[in-house]
């Protein structure tokens, strides 16, 4: 295995004696010496110049361990009662003890993750990326959703990530969401995990020819009914492969979060596949987040949008880093891009940084971003009717946030985000 640098910081170190070299396992061994090899990112490496984790990141915690008893009772505390079939994971490990039986589901299927399944070593490849890496190498105990070719489930799928050990930990978990042929499918992601420790977790979507997926994430702890956030140190990553036709929908609410960083790659892998990507975060405090994707148009006649918000009060930093990528072949590609940044504050700051890498002749192709304050003759003409200028600058911060989630066509994760967004804003900390 090679160095993973020449003088290692104490987190690197830390990662490296957690791996155990008695693993036989070609895939996860491969993943890690990837990261062996690349090392935690910092600004030196372009796409993580305004998120330097190598010096964020001063020590790994030590790695959960799969949940026991006392674990899955402190997690199944959190989960409440709702009417969605949901598939749990708790500490990183998938927990078929607190998810709903899905085999009675006609077309669905729950199953393991295996390291070597076809589909996830072609996301993996496709994306080259030194976290999934690293979350390739610790995760344990991953599951896959499978909607059969043809397949509608009316009901959402909600994948909700608990935690069930105490203290500041390293949570690696995975899961993988197949939609097959002609499929269609409603996807919600609950994040309610720990705000201590470091967090690592990847999610992979296949959609087949045809397919169609509307997903939304959101940092909430559904028993507690307010914003959780998510750990000291966090990573999420969406690796997603559209075939010919298929159609992704993905938003996500993103609030309370230390240190965030959101990535997505997504891939149309076949002819007129459509992303659809968006997404709303607000940050108070000292918080940080950090959405970076790379869409890639990889067949011809393909369409692409993309539209996130952020609300940004206090010292928060907010990054968008967007890229395009055309290659010869795609030709007719459609793409927009934009970024919009509302300053609540003369210390809070936006970066943004949409690309553009067209390689093709026939295209269409566009990116902006914009960084403002609220419009005061719009705050002025709510309080001449009576309407007080706190509750005033509320309504337009939520009429601004709630733009992301229209391009989700499944109601019920819309009336979702619309509902966390007003009782995040009505503590008034965005006022």
């Amino acid at each position: 295995m090679g160095a993973i640098l020449q003088t290692p910081t104490q987190a690197e170190q830390d990662l490296l004696a957690s791996f155990s070299a008695g693993r036989t396992e070609r895939e996860r061994k491969a993943a890690f010496e990837r990261f062996a090899n690349a090392g935690l990112p910092s600004r030196r490496v372009e796409s993580w110049h305004y998120t330097d984790l190598r010096a964020k990141l001063r020590t790994a915690p030590p790695r959960a361990q799969k949940p026991g008893a006392a674990a899955l009772a402190r997690a199944k505390e959190k989960l409440g009662t709702v009417d969605r079939f949901r598939i749990v994971t708790v500490d990183g490990f998938f927990s078929r003890e607190l998810s709903d039986e899905l085999s009675a589901v006609p077309g669905v299927r729950l199953r393991p993750l295996l390291e070597d399944d076809i589909r996830l070593k072609r996301l993996v490849q496709g994306a080259g990326d030194a976290l999934l890496d690293l979350n390739g190498a610790f995760a344990e105990g991953g599951f896959v959703l499978e909607i059969a070719p043809g397949g509608r489930v009316d009901a959402v799928f909600e994948l909700v990530a608990l935690d069930g050990a105490t203290g500041a930990l390293g949570r690696f978990g995975r899961g993988m969401v197949i939609v097959g042929e002609d499929s269609r499918a409603a996807l919600l992601e609950t994040r309610g995990e720990s705000r201590e420790g470091f967090n690592d977790s990847a999610l992979f979507l296949s959609l087949g020819r045809g397919a169609q997926l509307d997903y939304a994430c959101r940092n909430f702890d559904s028993a507690g009914g307010a914003l959780a956030g998510g750990a000291a140190v966090e990573v999420q990553t969406i690796v997603a492969r559209l075939e010919q036709d298929a159609r992704l929908r993905a938003t996500a609410l993103v609030a309370g979060a230390p240190f965030l960083r959101r990535q997505l790659f997504v891939s149309c892998a076949g002819e007129r596949a459509e992303a659809h990507l968006s997404g709303g975060v607000l940050l108070r405090g000292r918080e940080h987040v950090d959405t970076t994707l790379t869409l890639t148009h990889d067949a011809p006649s393909c369409i692409s949008r993309e539209t996130f918000k952020y609300v940004l009060a206090d010292q928060a930093e907010g990054v968008f880093q967007g890229k395009i990528v055309v290659p010869p072949h795609a030709q007719k590609t459609d793409g927009k891009m934009l970024c919009r940044g509302l300053l609540l504050s003369d210390e809070a700051s936006m970066s943004s940084k949409p690309e553009l890498e067209i390689f093709a002749d026939d295209v269409v192709c566009g990116h902006g971003a914009a960084c403002a304050r609220l419009d005061e003759s719009q705050l002025f003409y709510m309080e001449s009717r009576g309407i007080p200028r706190a509750e005033a600058q509320g309504i337009l911060v939520e009429a601004f946030a709630a733009e992301a989630f229209d391009i989700i066509d499944d109601e019920e994760l819309r009336d979702l985000l619309r509902l966390d967004l007003k009782r995040l804003l009505a503590g008034g900390a965005f006022s």
